[in-house]
């Protein structure tokens, strides 16, 4: 049972990230910016795009990672009411994503979070010229 939770473990955080990039991709190409592909860092794995001169749409961008997300976390709350023994592992599905949700919030650079209020701050000032 413990191989199990750990292989369930590593494939909802694996499989997680990877949504949520791929919620950054989708975002991107609706705003119209080109996306090159996906990049390993040092936290992970980011997707690499060209704004195509669009950075006031980078909110937007960093929103639509934080959207599918808390799309997962919602999915796996869901199956927490299937039958025994998928409660404990959806639970733990959905711990890792309110937990990458609420990470990806905090208002620092190189996250969510930081980008959303980056691009907000430079949007509103362009207005105010």
């Amino acid at each position: 049972m413990v191989g199990l939770v750990f292989a369930w473990a590593i494939c909802v955080v694996g499989g997680s990230a990877l949504v949520h990039e791929f919620g950054h991709v989708w975002t991107a190409r609706a705003v119209g910016w080109k996306v090159i592909g996906l990049r390993w860092r040092w936290y992970g794995v980011a997707f690499v795009a060209d704004p195509n001169g669009k950075l006031d749409e980078l909110w937007k961008v960093a929103l639509g990672g934080l959207f599918a997300t808390a799309l997962l976390a919602l999915g796996f709350l869901a199956c927490t009411a299937l039958p025994d023994p998928a409660p404990a592992l959806f639970r733990l599905g959905f711990v890792v994503n309110a937990a990458l949700l609420l990470t990806n919030l905090v208002p620092v650079r190189w996250l969510d979070g930081g980008q959303m209020r980056a691009s907000l701050r430079e949007v509103r000032s362009r207005s105010q010229v």
